[in-house]
């Protein structure tokens, strides 16, 4: 029995430790991705240095190992909150080293920057300060990407030479950092409209997809996808205005193995060609987006992709063949050349950077049904308009729908554009998938990138940052907002800058002033509830609500009396503002407020009052007393007296100048709790 007893024992403590063990080979991988289009006044504003932050997260999220806890999207963000997410992931870290045995940490930057670094709208963040940032968190791997003009200066800080980046199977022992930057120290960083994306951004998404598997073992390595990106980037910008790009590295990594940055088997779908395809493949989702192009070469190759449609242009010297494939959740299909069918030159599509002939192009022209292909600058008047590809000028009918850029004017019940828009839109339903630039009226206004102009419509949605003006029953903007929003609701998920005029109003945190009935500020805010005598009541409750230079007041009054009585209260509003006299702790509050009281029957009487408050915090109680002057009138009194009741010791002096209007000087006594 004894034996028995000591078997299970020794049975339970291997199992244990296998499971111990298992659980300690694992990595947790952290990623912070930022996007930042705006690089100050003096900067063109980037188009898609959001959409390569976000593509940069899927990709890693699908077949990178970072977890939807463990990965930040940040959009047009300020250094300060930059720098909250990196000590939040400093954090992580720490808390992840207990249990798991390694940590890896990716930090990814889509913007403009100099020599000297980041620029985000009108703030700089040093490549120095970031790098320090970015050393002192205590990951196994470090590994930050900069896809942005003279970023190859972040690599030579310490003057340090780099580590050759050829190492070899495993990465499970191999700490350090890996820096990559876009270009050197003295190169312009490219976008391109055709692919919609950076050059180096979109050659490391096809690269961590599969298309830099050199080796073809299903796995992405650091040195394949540097080696593929820089041959990539390189290759697209030598003939371009700006000149070639060169991306730089800084690899120092030590141990026995590289480090494996995606699987393709972690990912639900996928697409595999065959070995004996050849040439230059351009595939496109459902939405026409470019997601990769690679050179094809008599290798077998395998990406990793989400379920969908997906569209395969194969090109071999002038002739282009083309297969659509559909991806099911958890299925893979193989692509041969028999799947291939040739096609017309209307395949390669000039998006703006010019490297490819717009070929010939198919155009259908009804009175009801109107669908054209890019590039087209006419008028299209219709029923129903669909430009495939860029448009511009005008597009007038009951729908209309262009896939690409749109720059001009559209008219209709609904309008929608997949890419960019610059111009006009007036309709019912209004969309825009991406930047919008213009005006837009219409019942539902929404715009998923950033926005620069004006929405004025019952409901306002923007998605991306915005820079202009809101005007409708509900405006929402998820992003930053800069400048003002009017309407009864307005919404600002993130930090504000400019107004807020509405009955309901919410900002994450605002530069700026909101004005309405309730103002809810959750960062800087301020939002209290009060208790106070006055020389007209002897209770008073008020809800504050606002930023401390401009609040306003809900306020509910009561005088006791020997019988309850709805005569007895009185309702109001007011608004106030508040000024620091030493630091935070003492500060002088002014108010206005006014009140509806209710005397009897037919009896009314309204109130103005002005009170200079001077308080003192202590913590979040605060208590403040001052003098005030209030103006009471009626259309008719019951007597000569202003109000039955009143707080005779707050009352300190009364005139009446008519049987109508009377003034009082009086003092007020008011404790408040924030909330």
């Amino acid at each position: 029995m004894k034996l028995k007893i000591v078997f299970l024992f020794l049975l339970f403590f291997i199992i244990g430790n296998l499971f111990s063990s298992e659980a300690e080979n694992t990595t947790r991988r952290f990623g912070i991705f930022v996007g930042s289009n705006n690089g100050g006044r003096e900067r063109v504003l980037l188009k898609f240095a959001v959409t390569d932050a976000r593509s940069m997260l899927d990709v890693f999220s699908e077949m990178g190992g970072i977890t939807n806890e463990d990965s930040t999207l940040l959009i047009e963000p300020s250094v300060r909150e930059i720098n909250r997410h990196i000590d939040a992931m400093h954090e992580q870290v720490l808390r992840a080293r207990g249990n798991n045995r390694r940590t890896e940490i990716i930090f990814y930057y889509s913007g403009h920057s100099d020599e000297e670094g980041l620029l985000l709208n009108r703030e700089m963040y040093s490549y120095r300060d970031l790098r320090n940032r970015i050393s002192s968190i205590p990951a196994d791997m470090r590994i930050v990407v900069l896809d942005s003009c003279a970023s190859g200066a972040f690599t030579r800080l310490k003057g340090g030479e780099r580590t050759l980046p050829f190492l070899a199977d495993s990465s499970f022992s191999a700490e350090g950092h890996a820096f990559l930057t876009s270009s050197s120290a003295n190169e312009a960083s490219q976008e391109s409209d055709r692919i919609s994306a950076s050059f180096f951004t979109h050659s490391l998404v096809a690269g961590l997809r599969g298309a830099a598997d050199s080796v073809g073992d299903g796995r992405v390595t650091l040195n394949e996808l540097y080696r593929y990106a820089y041959t990539e980037t390189l290759a697209r910008t030598e003939s371009s205005l700006y000149g070639a790009q060169h991306p730089n590295y800084d690899i120092q990594i030590s141990g026995s193995g590289d480090l494996v940055l995606t699987d393709l088997s972690r990912t639900t779908a996928g697409i595999s060609f065959d070995e004996n395809i050849t040439g230059r493949l351009s595939i496109r989702n459902s939405r026409d987006h470019l997601i990769v192009e690679i050179t094809k070469t008599t290798r077998p190759l395998e990406l990793g992709l989400e379920p969908g449609l997906y569209r395969i242009t194969l090109r071999q010297g002038s002739d282009f063949l083309r297969t659509d494939v559909t991806l099911a959740e958890g299925k893979r299909a193989m692509i041969t050349m028999n799947n291939f069918s040739r096609i017309g030159s209307e395949a390669t599509r000039r998006r703006g950077d010019g490297d490819e002939a717009s070929g010939s192009r198919a155009h259908l022209y009804t009175f009801f049904f109107n669908v054209v292909r890019e590039p087209f600058y006419l008028p299209l008047a219709g029923f129903v308009n669909i430009a495939v590809g860029d448009h511009r000028i005008f597009q007038t009918g009951f729908i209309n729908w262009n896939t690409a850029d749109f720059s001009g004017f559209q008219a209709s019940l609904i309008n929608t554009v997949g890419k960019n828009f610059s111009g006009f839109q007036a309709g019912f339903v209004n969309t825009v998938a991406d930047n919008f630039n213009g005006f837009q009226t219409g019942f539902i206004n929404t715009n998923a990138g950033i926005t620069k102009g004006i929405q004025a419509g019952f409901i306002n949605t923007n998605i991306g940052g915005t820079s202009g003006i809101q005007f409708g029953f509900v405006n929402t903007s998820v992003k930053e907002m800069r400048g003002p929003q009017i309407g009864f609701i307005n919404i600002s998920a993130r930090p504000m800058k400019g107004v807020q005029i509405g009955f309901f109003n919410y900002a994450e945190s605002i530069e700026g002033i909101p004005i309405g009935f309730i103002s809810i500020v959750r960062k800087g805010g301020y939002q209290a509830i009060e208790y106070s005598f006055s020389e007209l009541h002897t209770y008073n409750v008020a809800l504050k609500f606002g930023i401390n230079r401009f609040y306003t007041n809900l306020i509910a009054a009561y005088n006791h009396k020997d019988e309850f009585s709805w005569n007895n209260f009185a309702f109001g509003f007011g608004f106030g503002s508040m000024a620091p006299v030493l630091g935070r702790f003492l500060y002088i509050n002014p108010e206005i407020n006014m009140l509806s009281h209710s005397l009897s029957g037919d009896i009314n009487a309204a109130s103005s009052s002005f009170i200079l408050y001077a308080g003192i915090n202590i913590g979040k109680l605060s208590v403040a007393a001052g003098p005030s002057l209030t103006w009471l009138y009626s259309s008719s009194w019951t007597d000569r007296k202003p109000l039955d009741h009143n707080m005779p010791v707050f009352n300190l002096y009364s005139h009446e100048f008519d049987e109508y209007n009377r003034i009082l000087v009086g003092a007020r006594f008011a404790a408040r709790l924030r909330f």
